[in-house]
């Protein structure tokens, strides 16, 4: 305030300065105050003449009009005689004519027109007249003076100038502390920010820089939380990692590090005993690789840099190829199956091996998980614009609680069992399906059903295809035959 207060009064005085100088260097030329100087100084000049001499007074009174010679000077006494008068013959001014000319001085100024100012001066110890006549060209164009006659006008003058700085810097001012308050409340919100709690949200309805700045703050915040959350969690699927790498590998370590040192120390084994020693080896070689796979398959899904090579094919063909490799192992544990599709291929774009790998994992899933229940259903249906692909099981069930879960990293909906893998295989099938612009659901009725359903969309040119181009596409036969052996062979599974 104090800064304000300051640069208002220097204003008015660097105004005052202004006013003075410019006054006496660019508007140059006579008025008020100088005519009243010139009339004291003639009246100087006399007070020791004659006044009854005319010749004396004309000399004195020559003289000086010599040195102002666009001024005409006259002079004349108490009574109204007429003393001087500069120039001579007809321009001699008479009284009368410089009577008229001393009527409404002020209006005769600011029309243009040439004016008469008279001045009382003491000569000799009697009043005289001094009658100056100004063309207008020898007037000074901005006078001031003429409305600072006395120290009362100047508040008249002043206070609507101090009004006019003082209400500005005043409304400035308060806008000021307006904003700075905004800035300050902001500020404090910045310092106070807490990353481990939860992100506090200011309030701030103006639509200027603060409020959109206010705004920026919300998201910066938010988007704060949710990364110190997400690297949390990330410390936490780090360390749960390490940890169930660790259980998950010790054991086939130690089989396979046993094993290995019987086969070593056991030279006279008969030839059976040392196959099925290798032959376990072997299965705990390739568990620990799958393992290993699925981790680098859960790293490759969640890099941006890698894509999909997608292409057009034909899913129902890609289910038949999938089915195809679970037959044997579906019979040998006594898992009746189904396999249902359309009746027309259904063609879509998509990366083989990478929706292969997301469908492999959901069968994975419902046979370790749901084959208890002794049936596993994979079902093809097509709308307009989608594909739906379900996968059931009638085994045990997910519960409503951790339904939620299921898609996140290193979840296991069983905690207490061991040798069911790192948890990852529905978090890679759920990435994929997305990077697909598709959707992975899950529905579960414990002790009933499971499904799990993926819904690919279709593009605008595909929906009004035939089935010739879509198997073509995918590069499996899309024949009535072979279609109706697979539903065969599906029979043969009641």
């Amino acid at each position: 305030m104090w800064l304000i207060a300051a640069s208002v009064l220097a204003t008015l005085v660097l105004m005052a300065v202004l006013l003075y100088v410019v006054n006496a260097l660019v508007f140059t030329g006579y008025n008020h105050l100088k005519l009243q100087a010139m009339s004291e100084e003639l009246a100087g000049r006399l007070a020791g003449a004659n006044l009854a001499d005319p010749a004396e007074i004309a000399g004195i009174a020559g003289a000086f009009a010599a040195e102002h010679p666009r001024i005409g000077i006259e002079l004349y006494d108490g009574g109204g005689t007429r003393l001087y008068a500069s120039g001579s013959g007809d321009e001699i001014r008479l009284p009368e004519d410089a009577l008229r000319r001393l009527a409404e001085p002020m209006q005769r100024m600011f029309l243009g027109r040439d004016v008469s100012m008279v001045y009382e001066v003491d000569i000799g110890g009697k009043p005289h007249f001094v009658l100056l006549d100004v063309p207008t060209e020898a007037f000074q164009d901005m006078q001031f003076f003429l409305y600072l006659r006395n120290w009362a006008v100047l508040p008249f003058l002043v206070v609507p100038l101090v009004l006019i700085i003082v209400l500005p810097a005043l409304f400035a001012h308060l806008f000021i502390l307006w904003m700075a308050g905004r800035l300050r409340r902001l500020t404090r919100a910045m310092q106070s920010i807490d990353l481990s709690g939860e992100p506090v949200a200011l309030e701030d309805r103006y639509r200027d820089e603060i409020g959109e700045l206010t705004r920026l703050f919300n998201e910066m915040n938010v988007n704060l939380h949710d990364q110190y959350r997400r690297l949390r969690q990330a410390e936490r699927d780090r360390t749960r990692l390490v940890s169930q790498l660790s259980h998950d590998l010790r054991t086939p370590l130690a089989i396979i590090k046993g094993y290995a040192e019987t086969l070593q120390r056991g030279s006279a084994m008969d030839r059976d005993t040392r196959l099925r020693h290798a032959t376990i080896i072997l299965q705990k070689a390739d568990y620990m690789n799958d393992l290993l796979n699925k981790l680098f398959s859960l790293a490759r899904v969640d890099d941006p840099s890698q894509t999909f090579r997608t292409g057009e094919g034909a899913v129902d063909a890609l289910l038949q190829t999938i089915m195809a490799d679970y037959v044997l192992l579906l019979d040998d544990r006594g898992i009746k199956w189904h396999l249902d599709l359309p009746p027309e291929p259904v063609v879509l774009e998509f990366d083989r091996d990478a929706l292969a790998q997301a469908l492999r994992n959901l069968i994975d899933n419902a046979i370790l998980h749901g084959g208890d229940g002794g049936f596993l259903a994979v079902r093809l249906g097509r709308t307009a614009d989608a594909a739906a692909i379900e996968v059931e099981d009638r085994g045990k069930g997910i519960p409503a609680h951790k339904l939620p879960f299921i898609f996140d990293p290193f979840y296991r909906v069983d905690q207490g069992r061991s040798g069911d893998g790192l948890g990852v295989g529905l978090t890679i099938a759920a990435a994929i399906v997305r990077q697909h612009g598709g959707t992975l659901d899950v529905a579960s009725t414990p002790g009933v059903r499971t499904v799990f359903r993926v819904t690919l969309p279709v593009r605008q040119d595909h929906a009004g295809e035939d089935g010739t181009r879509g198997a073509a596409g995918a590069g499996v036969s899309s024949a009535p035959e072979e279609r109706g052996m697979n539903h065969a062979g599906e029979k043969s599974k009641p």
